[in-house]
């Protein structure tokens, strides 16, 4: 499997520049959010997310079949500007969180939580005014700084197995033939599974063990924030 470089100066400045606004937050329990995912109770799991994140306002739920930006299984509507993070117009503020039927029900469940916390994450930074709002790797760092650390890290990377009787009879003919097992795996979220873990080890020390200068990103391609984790496929074959 092809793996890319890893960002290292990009996340270093992020997450030094998300931290210096935000701070830290412990790992997220995950006992409740996975009692909701069992009910499939998602406007439950998206408030539990908004909570922990400190978010005071009006949180909404939409589960939709179609509509949104193309291939993207969440996104979020909210005012723009954003009130100010704190303030009793922000209180008052109402989102929306839509999640995709489609996604919800095929996804696991550490990838349904990364997509929610993914876009309430752009609300923090909205709030606060973040010149990294819009950039979708930042938004990534600020919900493992957040306390989602530890399901990005389960949920980035995972293996595709065969869904159905016929595809499992596939894999199973292929392998007796040619003495190969092949396996697909998939990736999710706008950081590598490389990336995910090395953010993941630069989250774990103190603010003062490093210092980075600002990282340029580039500049956003609209207005609207949406979540555009389209997932991608890699194989690999083992004898």
């Amino acid at each position: 499997m092809d793996t890319k470089p890893i960002r290292a100066e990009m996340i270093q400045s992020y997450i030094a520049q998300l931290r210096a606004s935000l701070g830290g937050v412990k790992p997220v329990g995950e006992g409740r959010l996975r009692e909701l995912f069992g009910r499939q109770d998602y406007t439950g799991m998206v408030k539990v997310i908004r909570d922990s994140m400190g978010l005071d306002l009006r949180v909404r739920v939409g589960l939709v079949n179609e509509g949104g930006p193309v291939g993207a299984p969440a996104w979020v509507s909210a005012p723009k500007p954003m009130p100010r993070f704190g303030t009793a117009e922000f209180q008052r503020t109402l989102i929306t969180v839509f999640l995709r039927k489609s996604f919800v029900n095929r996804h696991s469940f550490e990838e349904v939580v990364i997509a929610i916390a993914h876009e309430l994450s752009h609300i923090v930074l909205f709030g606060i005014g973040h010149p990294l709002q819009e950039c979708e790797e930042a938004v990534d760092l600020t919900a493992m700084l957040l306390g989602y650390r530890e399901l990005y890290l389960a949920g980035s990377f995972c293996e595709v197995r065969p869904a159905t009787f016929w595809q499992r009879l596939g894999s199973s003919i292929e392998k007796r033939i040619t003495g190969v097992e092949r396996r697909t795996y998939r990736t999710f979220g706008y950081l590598t599974p490389e990336e995910v873990r090395y953010a993941a080890v630069i989250l774990g020390k103190p603010l003062d063990d490093f210092r980075a200068a600002p990282f340029q990103a580039k500049a956003p391609h609209s207005q609207k924030s949406h979540l555009s984790f389209i997932p991608s496929l890699r194989s690999a074959s083992y004898t």
